[in-house]
């Protein structure tokens, strides 16, 4: 009867072991079936991972193709447009020329018109404006004035007048396609780009128009026969004191006026001016400038310009009447790949 229960006991034992060793081996089962699962959906997630990454890579670089082929088609600027508004007739910058520009002029324009209707209301209480009001009031009837600018269009063009001319400047700022005269060139002369001439000294019957370079003006002992006229007789010329001059280069090109019209971003507008062959200092013509285009490059450090000149009509002559009806473009600067100039990058 011992010897039963001790084997009864025995057996039980055995079998606990047996169920133990079973338990721990499905244990041991699960687990390498869960540690395979983890490792399973471990692989997914970095396999997802990468192809995010990836994909993010790509898209990065379809970001900055596209950003760079933006910057690639930024429109040319065409700087007149800031230029010659005239607030007594916003609507006057219409047509293919409009560009962002004088869209937000326009906008100004209404803008100030409202301030200017608020202020005039307000003059019907004399006794309740301040004399700052009243400065502020005065301020802008005098800016209306001076935006009928008589060197600006409302067709988008500007009128440059000759050396001789009694009205307009000679002095051609490119950049800002900014006409100026000898005063405005005073302790400015970094800003002309080209002199405009008109003389009749090398030839009484036969006119020379010219475009000179500032730095040919200056340098050249012999340019002041190209402003020889009634305003200057002698050597004394604006040109030769001037300080600062810049180092730009000229030339006439083959382009028509339909041509330059067509020209509406940077690439070609700087294919047209890259071309073409024979920059120099100053560009010569014995006959009327009706329908030329002349193109300008200026290539330094603190300043980079590339533009085209048209030049729409000629009047006169070598007298004080003789100036240019003229339109401007310029390369356009985009700092913030909104696609569109950025104006402040030319009125600085």
């Amino acid at each position: 009867m011992k010897k039963l229960i001790i084997n009864l006991i025995c057996i039980l034992h055995i079998g606990y072991m047996n169920t133990q060793m079973a338990f721990a081996q499905s244990g041991t089962r699960e687990k390498s079936t869960i540690a395979q699962k983890v490792s399973s959906e471990s692989h997914k997630v970095s396999s997802a991972t990468q192809d995010i990454k990836n994909n993010m890579e790509d898209a990065s670089h379809q970001i900055t193709d596209a950003y760079n082929n933006m910057k690639g088609i930024v429109r040319v600027f065409e700087p007149i447009w800031r230029l010659h508004t005239n607030r007594n007739s916003g609507s006057a910058a219409t047509g293919s020329g409009l560009t962002n520009t004088a869209i937000q002029n326009k906008q100004t324009t209404e803008a100030d018109a409202q301030v200017k209707e608020a202020i005039d209301q307000s003059t019907a209480n004399l006794d309740t404006l301040t004399v700052g009001e009243v400065a502020g009031s005065n301020k802008i009837q005098e800016e209306d004035q001076l935006n009928v600018n008589p060197y600006y269009n409302a067709d988008g063009t500007a009128n440059l007048g000759s050396q001789n001319n009694q009205k307009y400047g000679c002095f051609l700022n490119v950049l800002k396609a900014e006409i100026m005269d000898e005063i405005d060139v005073a302790g400015n002369s970094k800003a002309v780009d080209l002199i405009f001439t008109s003389t009749s000294a090398f030839n009484e019957q036969l006119p020379m128009y010219a475009f000179l370079t500032a730095s040919y003006a200056k340098h050249d002992p012999f340019a002041y026969n190209y402003f020889k006229g009634t305003k200057y007789k002698d050597r004394n010329i604006p040109p030769a004191t001037w300080e600062e001059v810049n180092e730009s280069e000229v030339a006439m090109t083959s382009l028509t006026g339909m041509q330059f019209e067509k020209i509406k971003n940077n690439d070609q507008l700087m294919a047209a001016v890259r071309q073409l062959r024979g920059f120099s200092q100053k560009v010569e013509s014995r006959t009327k400038l009706d329908g030329k285009v002349i193109a300008l490059k200026t290539e330094m450090d603190q300043r980079t310009v590339y533009g085209l000149i048209y030049i729409v009509n000629h009047y006169g002559t070598t007298g004080e009447s003789g100036y240019l009806r003229i339109k401007i473009k310029v390369t356009g600067q985009d700092s913030n790949g909104d696609n569109m100039p950025e104006t402040e990058m030319y009125f600085r």
